[in-house]
């Protein structure tokens, strides 16, 4: 098969996905509610967590450079926030591609091996993972009655249920298959065992960190920085103004396991999650579809500026690294 063409159908196959998640999430809604609701929606405080979005990319990006540095390496520090804006600008484009696709970047732009860039990677999704554990916890603790909510009404949904964990298994299979030919094509696979000693070390960066407080400290402010910029999207609302910062919480958790489902950008499964946890916390009625309008719209408020804000700043992020930062 065209190699195009076969890019072109797994492609589609994400998109299908996404359309098919987000379709049954909206189904039932009244759509002049979440115009009405749209109309009165408070923008500075969308702008404000637009800002705070883009502060968290810029984090994660001076966090990436302190594991680098225990390998030997001092990337510039606007490269790797450039190059972090351009990975999840290659997410929402192909699922799961933005690890590579940023580490590539960083490499033409710094000449630091890829190998070692993906395992710094690597150990960072451990240290992510690790975050929303807590992040999972911290909102099981402080919402139990909300959370018995969501798993009733998850339980109450065994059909959806089924297609999120058929969608989620075929969706798996082919993000490793997207993700093994874009190893082939990244031109550092020329010895498989020094490869795999290249992500070692970098997975091992971490037991050498010189500034452990400052990593902590960064993946503190990464999350804490997701967390109030799910707060200020609820003042953006006059129907969500009244939430507090454990619901915000509780959001953030839940939006979270959404985004797991690769799609693009968690196009559908993000919406689709966000409504379950509206209902949750009071704020739509289960029996009556037409209430989750408000879920529903904080959702396409909340993914349409934060994918908007990835494609413009990836795209800026590509074009100043390729422009000005390629060392010879």
């Amino acid at each position: 098969m065209n190699k195009t063409l076969l890019s072109v159908l797994k492609y589609a196959a994400f998109l299908a996905i996404g359309v098919v998640l987000m379709w049954w999430a909206y189904k039932d809604v009244n759509f002049q509610d979440i115009a009405n609701s749209l109309s009165k929606a408070h923008w500075m405080w969308i702008v404000i967590a637009l800002v705070l979005n883009y502060a968290a990319t810029a984090i994660r990006g001076i966090r990436w450079n302190t594991l680098l540095e225990p390998l030997g390496y001092k990337a510039d520090t606007w490269t790797c926030v450039h190059s972090v804006a351009f990975g999840y600008l290659m997410n929402d484009l192909v699922p799961r591609s933005g690890e590579v696709a940023r580490c590539t970047l960083l490499n033409r732009a710094e000449k630091i091996p890829v190998d070692k860039l993906i395992g710094t990677v690597i150990l960072e999704r451990i240290v992510d993972i690790i975050m929303l554990l807590i992040v999972l916890m911290s909102a099981v603790l402080l919402n139990r009655e909300e959370i018995t909510i969501l798993f009733n009404q998850v339980d109450g949904n065994k059909g959806m249920l089924l297609v999120y964990l058929l969608v989620a298994g075929v969706a798996g299979l082919i993000g490793m298959f997207i993700m093994l030919r874009l190893f082939k094509h990244v031109a550092i696979v020329a010895k498989a065992a020094g490869f795999l000693s290249g992500i070692g070390n970098g997975l091992k960066s971490v037991l050498m960190l010189k500034r452990k407080a400052a990593f902590i400290t960064y993946t503190i402010g990464i999350w804490g920085t997701w967390l109030i910029m799910t707060q200020c999207m609820m003042y953006a609302l006059e129907e969500t103004q009244t939430m507090t910062l454990n619901d915000s919480l509780f959001l953030m958790a839940a939006a979270s396991l959404g985004m797991i489902i690769p799609t693009q950008g968690g196009l559908g499964a993000y919406h689709y999650v966000t409504m379950l946890a509206f209902v949750a916390l009071g704020f739509a009625n289960a029996d009556d579809p037409s209430t989750s309008s408000v879920g529903l719209l904080f959702a396409a408020i909340s993914w349409s500026g934060k994918t908007i804000l990835e494609l413009v700043m990836g795209s800026i992020g590509f074009f100043v690294v390729t422009t000005f930062k390629m060392k010879k």
